[in-house]
């Protein structure tokens, strides 16, 4: 009986984590992998990825902002050649959606944007047209962030989808490991 009164005063007195979200500009950056989807799979190989987020906080769950992306796979088109690496690069504009439950926060994302590859590679099976190296993207993606003590840094997991609109419509998934500053 006092183990129970000792533990619903405790429970009682226990207060919620008041910790504030921060709200203003910030950076982002994200290293994870990526993988093509769809036809373009058998194509490249899964890849190293780097994300690069700067932007500021309108609200606590609604932000704007820009997106650098690079990613670097090997290319599996039928030889000759062989031992062919390919890079993506991006820049896009970003929006996200977050919903703060205490020091977590849930959140979604959409990027409009522009991006290159480094190589015609993909022009032997068909991807790419003759001299293309440039292709409006679209993207969006979403994840988990846990925020700190310190208010200011949060870490992450996500995931981003990208689809460039102008390479044969070629789609990418990505899985990022998060670091995000707020100031």
């Amino acid at each position: 009986m006092a183990a129970t009164l000792v533990a619903l005063t405790s429970a009682r007195s226990a207060r919620a984590d008041t910790r504030p979200v921060s709200v203003g500009p910030y950076a982002q950056v994200g290293i994870g992998g990526q993988a093509m989807i769809g036809k373009a799979k058998q194509h490249a190989a899964k890849g190293s990825n780097f994300v690069l987020h700067a932007g500021t906080d309108l609200f606590k769950w609604f932000s704007v902002g820009g997106r650098l992306d690079l990613s670097n796979h090997e290319a599996t088109v039928p030889a000759p050649p062989t031992g062919e690496y390919m890079q993506f690069y991006g820049l896009a504009g970003e929006a996200r959606l977050s919903v703060n439950i205490g020091p977590v926060a849930i959140y979604a994302e959409g990027s409009l944007g522009y991006s290159a590859v480094s190589t015609n590679i993909l022009e032997k099976v068909n991807i790419l047209e003759p001299g293309q190296r440039f292709s409006p993207t679209l993207g969006g993606g979403g994840g988990l962030e846990y925020q700190l003590q310190n208010r200011h840094y949060a870490f992450g997991l996500g995931g981003d989808w990208v689809m460039y609109q102008k390479f044969d419509r070629i789609q990418a998934v990505s899985v990022l490991g998060q670091l995000r500053y707020t100031y």
